[in-house]
């Protein structure tokens, strides 16, 4: 009996350390936005992914009535769509959920 207690107790720990897991993957990579649309390229490739999500944190205040416009380095926690065509026109391949912002490094604005 104590025995099925011991392993009863061992697997709730094993699942609710599960459950309490942050979802997603981290990604790395150069974040682009603009009053109209956003995109995130990954570290290595120079294919842009459309994001969802909250990312005020990675953009600089607006310099100008059309909204922020810039870039930035960020470092995320999300997960990646199934591959598909997404956003303007359909031009990418996935869609970036961004459940947290890790890190955030070299905002710059773009210039109009």
């Amino acid at each position: 009996m104590k025995y099925l207690l011991a392993i009863n107790i061992i697997t709730m720990a094993l699942c609710l350390g599960g459950c309490a897991s942050e979802p997603g993957k981290v990604y790395s990579g150069k974040y682009f936005y603009n009053f109209e649309s956003s995109s995130f390229t990954s570290d290595g490739t120079q294919e842009n992914w459309c994001l969802n999500g909250n990312m005020e944190q990675a953009e600089l205040p607006a310099k100008s009535q059309s909204g922020p416009r810039g870039t930035a380095h960020v470092v995320v926690r999300g997960r990646l769509s199934p591959s598909g065509h997404y956003c303007n026109l359909g031009g990418s391949k996935y869609i970036l959920k961004v459940y947290k912002v890790i890190e955030v490094t070299d905002r710059q604005v773009e210039a109009n």
